[in-house]
């Protein structure tokens, strides 16, 4: 099993560094050595500094948090005059950096999901009570989740 990972992981690198050839005028061997970097490393030198390939993992997971928004039934209705300073207190934590994706579940249009990053749930209770919707009873319920993420590039 071991040889049969190494032979694989090898033409694996191999076969990105005949790409990285083709697309650059130098190339020097030892500066791709798949010892010298991990995993991640390695495929974002080779494929120009742009990731392609998992960057999280069980030993190096990405805490988030998410907020779960469950709304009334004629939220489409009732949500004109307050959608503006709903969607700027969104902004606003997007710019700090703390609010990573955030929007509404499609058909049907009754619940909301906000992901945030680097935040306390002191902090997320505070967005709540300030958010027009919930201010004005356009949210029944809502509650906060510790999500870990193993999967995915971790560009958030």
């Amino acid at each position: 099993k071991f040889a049969m990972r190494a032979a694989t992981r090898s033409l694996i690198v191999l076969g990105m560094m005949a790409q990285t050839i083709t697309r650059t005028s130098s190339f020097h061997l030892s500066s791709y050595h798949p010892l010298r970097f991990s995993r991640p490393q390695l495929a974002t030198r080779l494929r120009g500094g742009q990731a392609y390939m998992s960057t999280l993992s069980p030993q190096s997971p990405c805490n988030l948090r998410v907020l779960h928004y469950e709304y009334v039934p004629d939220i489409l209705e009732l949500r004109g005059p307050h959608r503006a300073g709903h969607i700027a207190a969104a902004k606003k934590l997007e710019d700090d950096g703390k609010l990573v994706l955030a929007g509404a579940m499609a058909n049907p249009v009754d619940s909301a999901m906000f992901i945030f990053k680097d935040v306390t749930d002191s902090e997320i209770k505070q967005f709540v009570e300030d958010d027009p919707y919930f201010v004005n009873g356009l949210v029944k319920s809502w509650r906060v989740r510790e999500w870990t993420a193993v999967v995915g590039t971790g560009k958030v």
